[in-house]
C-alpha cells in the first residue's frame, strides 16, 4: 500500500510574538488502501458551480483516503452526502491565490468520513456516512477560477 506523507506547517508573528504549528520534517503518514489516484483540474467559470467529485461516477476509487484541493481564485466548496433521508450539504471557502495559475492554500482532508448532524448547535451526534459529491461555486462575476483536486484511495 501506498502512504502519503504530507507536511503541514504554518508561521506567523503577532505584536512581536511568534506562533508557529506543523513540522517541516515530520510527515504526517496517510495510507492509501486501493492505490487509486484521481488527479484532475477544473476551471470554474464566473458565477456557477461545477460538479468536481461523483462518488457513484468514481466508482473505482471508492471512499477516498486523502484529498487535496486548491484553486488559484476564492470559490465555495460544497460536500454532499446522502445520509438520512434528505442530502446533506457542508459548505467550505477554498481561499485561492488571487493569481491566475498560481495556486492559493490547499485544504485537505484525511478521508472522506462525514457526520450529519441533528442541526442543534451544541449536539456532536447524528447519521455517519461518506461523501459522495464535492462542488465548487466562483461568486466572482469576472474571474474564471482552476480547481484542482487529487484524491487517493
Amino acid at each position: 500500500m501506498a502512504t502519503i506523507q504530507l507536511y503541514q506547517y504554518f508561521t506567523v508573528t503577532i505584536d512581536d510574538r511568534p506562533i508557529v504549528g506543523g513540522s517541516l520534517t515530520t510527515a504526517k503518514s496517510i495510507t492509501a488502501g486501493d492505490e487509486e489516484v484521481f488527479d484532475q483540474t477544473f476551471k470554474v467559470p464566473p458565477t456557477s458551480a461545477v460538479k468536481l467529485w461523483d462518488k457513484t461516477e468514481n466508482e473505482a476509487m471508492g471512499n477516498f483516503d486523502f484529498l487535496w484541493m486548491e484553486a488559484d481564485f476564492d470559490v465555495l466548496v460544497q460536500f454532499t452526502t446522502d445520509a438520512g433521508t434528505t442530502d446533506a450539504y457542508d459548505i467550505k471557502e477554498l481561499a485561492g491565490s488571487g493569481t491566475a495559475n498560481t495556486m492559493g492554500p490547499a485544504l485537505v482532508l484525511g478521508s472522506d468520513d462525514t457526520q450529519l448532524l441533528d442541526g442543534s448547535i451544541d449536539t456532536f451526534d447524528g447519521t455517519a456516512d461518506t461523501i459522495d459529491e464535492i462542488w465548487a461555486y466562483n461568486e466572482s462575476s469576472t474571474q474564471t477560477s482552476r480547481v484542482r483536486l487529487v484524491a487517493l484511495t
